[in-house]
C-alpha cells in the first residue's frame, strides 16, 4: 500500500474507472438515488396544495402565473409535460417531479466532471441520498429544478473560468439565466458564484474573462425584468402571508436538511466548508494560489449572507424547501475546492463515505414513506358519502386547493372563509375578505339551512372549541397591532366562529377515522360529519 499522499491541485488527469473506487461509490449511490426516487414515487400519494396550484397554473391562464412565486421556466416546462398528455393523473404528474429530482443528481455528475474530470464524491452522499432533499426536490415545486440549475451554474461558470471560449460562456450565460428565470432567489446565487469566477480571473489578471463572467450575470439580471410589475406589486399581493423572520425557525430548517442521517453530519459540513475556507486562505498567499478553492470560498461567503438576507427581507413563512439551492451550490463548491485523498487516506474516506450512503439509504425508507396530504383521501371519502342536500366546510382556505381536485359530487362546499376561486393560492381574494366583518355569514347561514333541512355538514380540517358562552366576534380590517396584515389571526378568529355554531348548534359531531396508515407530513386535517340542530 503507498504512502498516505493527496492528489495535485493544478492538474486533475480524467479518472480512471478501473483505477479509482471513487467510480464504484458514485455507481452505486446513483443506483440508490434512482431507486428512492422510483420509492417516493410508489409512496408519496396525491398532491398537496402547492403541488395543485403549480399544476393548476401550469395548465391554465398565462396571466394566472401571477398568482405563484416563481418565475416562468418551471410552470412553462410542467405546461409541456401537460401537452404531452402526461399532467392528467397524479402519477404522470408526479413523474415530471421525479425527473426535476434526478435532474440534481445528473447536474452533480456533470458539475465534477468539468471541475475534477472525476466522479462526484461528497454530492451523491451528502446531498443525492438525503431523503429529504428527495423529499422537496422531486416534488411539483420548483426548487427541484431551481437546485439542479444553480448547481448546474456554478459547475458551467468554473468550465468557462478553465477554459475559456465562445461557446463555454454562452453556456455558463444559459445556466445563469435559467437559475434565476426558475426561482427569484436563485439571483443572489448566481451573483455570489459570478463573484468566486471574477475573483479567481482578477487574481490571474484575466481582466476580460472577469468582464466576460460580470457581462453574464447581468444578462441574468436583466431577464428578469419582465417581472417587475409582479415585484412591485408583490409587497401588497402577498401581505396576508407575510410576517416577522424568524431566525431560529431559519436555523430550524436548514438543520433539517444538513443534519441527516445524523444529527452528527451538521459537523461534517462545518468540517468541509472550513476546509474550503483553509485551503483558500492558504492558497491565496502562495505564489501558485489555489484557484478551485477560491472560487469556492468567495461564493459560499457571498452566497450565504447574500441568500439569508433575501429570505429575511421577504418575510414570508420559511420551509426546509427554500434552503434546497444554497445546500447544492454549497455541495458544488465542495466538489469543485476538496481535494481527492489517495493511498491510505482515500481508503479511509472511501470507507466512510460509503457508510454514510449506506445509512442515508435506510433512513431513506422511513422518511419518504411520509405522505404529503392526506386531503386526497377524505375528499374521496366525502365524494362517496355526501348527499346532494348536504354541505361541505374546508377549513383553512388554503386546503380548499387540494380539495378541489379531488372532491367530485354535486354536493354544494365552500372554504373558510368564501372564496370565489380555489385553483390556487388566491390571496388577493382573502383581503377583501380580511376587511370584511361579516366574512362567514353566507357560510354559517348555510351550514344552519342544511342542518335544519336534515342534512349533513361535513368539515374537513379540525372544529375548534372556543370558549365563552357568545359567539367569537370578527376583528377589525387589517392591519391589526400586532400583526399587521398577517392572516394568521383571522383564520383563529374564522375558525372559531365555525367551530362555535357547530358545537352550540347541532345535535351530532362525529370524528371519521381513515383506512390509512402512513402517516402525513404537511397538510393533515380531520374529516367530521355533523347532524341535528338544536331548536
Amino acid at each position: 500500500m503507498g504512502p498516505m499522499t493527496i492528489e495535485s491541485d493544478r492538474a486533475v488527469p480524467a479518472a480512471s474507472f478501473r483505477r479509482d473506487a471513487n467510480w464504484f461509490l458514485a455507481v452505486l449511490a446513483t443506483i440508490a438515488v434512482v431507486a428512492l426516487h422510483l420509492y417516493f414515487l410508489a409512496r408519496i400519494g396525491g398532491l398537496w396544495r402547492d403541488e395543485v396550484n403549480s399544476v393548476n397554473l401550469a395548465q391554465g391562464d398565462w396571466h394566472n402565473l401571477a398568482h405563484d412565486s416563481f418565475p416562468v421556466l418551471f410552470p412553462l416546462m410542467l405546461r409541456g409535460w401537460s401537452a404531452l398528455g402526461l399532467g392528467g393523473s397524479d402519477l404522470a404528474a408526479r413523474s415530471f417531479g421525479v425527473l426535476m429530482g434526478l435532474g440534481l443528481t445528473a447536474v452533480f455528475w456533470l458539475a465534477a466532471w468539468w471541475t475534477r474530470r472525476a466522479p462526484p464524491l461528497w454530492s451523491p452522499v451528502l446531498v443525492a441520498l438525503n431523503a429529504w432533499v428527495i423529499y422537496y426536490a422531486a416534488s411539483l415545486r420548483a426548487y427541484g429544478l431551481g437546485s439542479a440549475m444553480i448547481a448546474l451554474c456554478a459547475g458551467a461558470a468554473w468550465h468557462f473560468v478553465e477554459s475559456p471560449g465562445r461557446k463555454s460562456w454562452w453556456f455558463f450565460t444559459a445556466a445563469a439565466v435559467l437559475s434565476v428565470q426558475t426561482l427569484y432567489q436563485n439571483s443572489v446565487l448566481v451573483a455570489a458564484v459570478c463573484a468566486g469566477a471574477s475573483v479567481v480571473c482578477l487574481r490571474r489578471k484575466q481582466i476580460k474573462l472577469t468582464a466576460a463572467i460580470l457581462l453574464a450575470g447581468l444578462v441574468a439580471a436583466c431577464s428578469l425584468l419582465p417581472y417587475w410589475r409582479e415585484f412591485s406589486g408583490m409587497s401588497q399581493g402577498a401581505a396576508p402571508l407575510r410576517m416577522d423572520f424568524d431566525r431560529f425557525v431559519a436555523f430550524n430548517n436548514l438543520d433539517t436538511l444538513l443534519a441527516y442521517p445524523l444529527p452528527q453530519f451538521i459537523w461534517v459540513w462545518a468540517a468541509l466548508v472550513g476546509l474550503v475556507f483553509l485551503r483558500a486562505g492558504i492558497g491565496f498567499f502562495s505564489v501558485r494560489g489555489e484557484a478551485r478553492s477560491l472560487f469556492a470560498a468567495v461564493t459560499l461567503v457571498v452566497g450565504a449572507p447574500a441568500y439569508w438576507f433575501f429570505l429575511s427581507q421577504a418575510n414570508f413563512p420559511l420551509q426546509p424547501w427554500y434552503f434546497l439551492p444554497p445546500v447544492a451550490l454549497a455541495v458544488v463548491c465542495l466538489e469543485t475546492s476538496l481535494p481527492r485523498p489517495a493511498g491510505r487516506f482515500r481508503a479511509l474516506l472511501w470507507g466512510g463515505l460509503a457508510a454514510a450512503a449506506a445509512i442515508s439509504t435506510i433512513f431513506a425508507i422511513n422518511v419518504l414513506d411520509y405522505r404529503f396530504t392526506n386531503v386526497d383521501l377524505l375528499a374521496k371519502k366525502v365524494s362517496a358519502s355526501a348527499g346532494k342536500n348536504d354541505f361541505v366546510v374546508v377549513t383553512p382556505w388554503q386546503v380548499g386547493i387540494t380539495f378541489s381536485r379531488y372532491f367530485k359530487s354535486p354536493c354544494a362546499w365552500t372554504t373558510v372563509p368564501p372564496l370565489a376561486d380555489h385553483s390556487s393560492h388566491r390571496y388577493d381574494l382573502l383581503l377583501p375578505e380580511m376587511q370584511n366583518t361579516n366574512a362567514m355569514q353566507p357560510v354559517l347561514a348555510r351550514i344552519a339551512d342544511t342542518l335544519r333541512a336534515g342534512g349533513t355538514v361535513w368539515v374537513v380540517g379540525g372544529i375548534n372549541q372556543p370558549g365563552g358562552t357568545h359567539a367569537p366576534k370578527s376583528l377589525p380590517p387589517p392591519p391589526l397591532p400586532a400583526s399587521g396584515w398577517n392572516e394568521t389571526p383571522y383564520r383563529i378568529t374564522w375558525n372559531d366562529q365555525l367551530g362555535w355554531l357547530l358545537r352550540t348548534s347541532s345535535t351530532n359531531i362525529e370524528t371519521l377515522r381513515l383506512d390509512n396508515h402512513q402517516d402525513v407530513n404537511l397538510e393533515s386535517v380531520t374529516l367530521s360529519k355533523v347532524t341535528g340542530w338544536k331548536n
